[in-house]
């Protein structure tokens, strides 16, 4: 397959006017100027814009039914179980109804809830597959947890600990401190900074707490997702390495209940933080349309598009650990690539012209011939 003449933003903030990319065996083999190859399936990409596959960092997509009535992604039973792993939760025909890759999604980190305060094993997943095996593309790529109210909502309900901040943040320094023989292993990957630890927390206190609780651990990765109020804390974020995933941005319309500034938050990129999106919030995930509505939403805030670009390809890459095989159109990366009639960041009436997926034309709107 070669795609043709298409305007390539890379992923890394460089933009490639007027070229091809060359895929071979789900892979892209090469990016030039006037790519001349016989017997190949051609995509015309004139005047279009051609992107990465955008990446979904934290996802409850095919660990749920389509009516959110089965949500296999909480393991509600305790509050810490590190060894629940979502790739067991996974289900590809669930996945394939909400049809991600037609507004370009085409890689999730399908994620635990946000029920407990260590809730297990994240997993990057396609959007797009013959089944849950070929759809997985690495696991576990993160540990999920969170300390929003959701955790004390629930236990408290039950009188169990956690039933305070104070109970959240014990039973997490208990996780981290005291390391049995079942999770010694999974301990000393977040320890070490091998596996990341994605924690949901919204409000500044909750932030704040969180930053000054993991300072305690120097060597741990942490992602802070939702971060509705981390505009609010962006001092204290500058002086870690700490990583940010901002929450669903329309539903019940958080940004506006925080205030949400998130042009302050995308600056953080300039100090070295990674920044991304997502289409979940505290509660749940939303419809697929909404991420587009998110990029938007930083689009309004002015933030450079390119810029935007980062946070839905290759910042998220690099938090799920696969940064070395998507997130940018570069040679030997996976072929994973969505092509728009406009930017969709700047144009509310764009639309996905081609969505490829490990080197498949997975969905066509146009322009497709041999």
């Amino acid at each position: 397959m070669i795609i043709k003449n298409g305007n390539i933003h890379v992923g890394n903030g460089i933009v490639l006017d007027d070229h091809d990319i060359l895929i071979e065996n789900g892979i892209i083999k090469e990016i030039g100027k006037n790519i001349i190859v016989e017997n190949k399936k051609i995509i015309d990409a004139r005047d279009k814009e051609v992107f990465p596959g955008f990446i979904d960092p934290v996802s409850s997509f095919g660990c749920m039914d389509i009516s959110f009535s089965i949500k296999d992604h909480n393991e509600a039973s305790n509050p810490i179980t590190p060894e629940s792993k979502i790739k067991y939760s996974f289900n590809h025909r669930e996945i394939d109804l909400e049809e991600l890759y037609k507004v370009g999604i085409t890689t999730i980190g399908a994620s635990p809830g946000n029920t407990n305060i260590i809730g297990g094993q994240m997993a990057a997943y396609r959007t797009w597959g013959k089944n849950s095996s070929t759809m997985l593309i690495k696991e576990p790529v993160g540990m999920k947890g969170s300390i929003v109210n959701n955790v004390k909502d629930y236990y408290g309900k039950k009188n169990i600990c956690p039933m305070t901040r104070m109970g959240v943040f014990s039973k997490l320094e208990e996780f981290l401190n005291n390391r049995s023989e079942s999770n010694k292993e999974i301990v000393d990957d977040i320890l070490e900074g091998r596996l990341p630890l994605f924690i949901t927390a919204n409000k500044s206190a909750e932030i704040n707490s969180l930053i000054h609780f993991i300072k305690e651990f120097e060597s741990i990765k942490l992602i802070i997702v939702g971060a509705y109020q981390a505009d609010r804390c962006i001092e204290s974020i500058k002086d870690t390495k700490i990583s940010i995933i901002v929450g669903e941005q329309i539903y019940l319309t958080e940004r506006r209940y925080n205030e949400t500034d998130l042009y302050k938050i995308a600056e953080l990129q300039k100090e070295g933080n990674l920044i991304s999106f997502t289409l979940t919030s505290t509660y749940g995930t939303g419809g697929k349309v909404k991420y587009l509505w998110n990029a938007i939403e930083f689009y309004k805030a002015g933030v450079d598009k390119e810029e935007i670009i980062k946070m839905m390809t290759l910042n998220p890459a690099k938090m799920l650990g696969i940064d070395h095989v998507l997130g940018s159109i570069e040679e030997g990366k996976f072929a994973d690539i969505v092509i728009y009639n406009k930017n969709p960041i700047e144009f509310y009436d764009s639309r996905v012209a081609n969505t490829i997926v490990h080197g498949e034309l997975v969905y066509g709107e146009e322009g497709f011939h041999c």
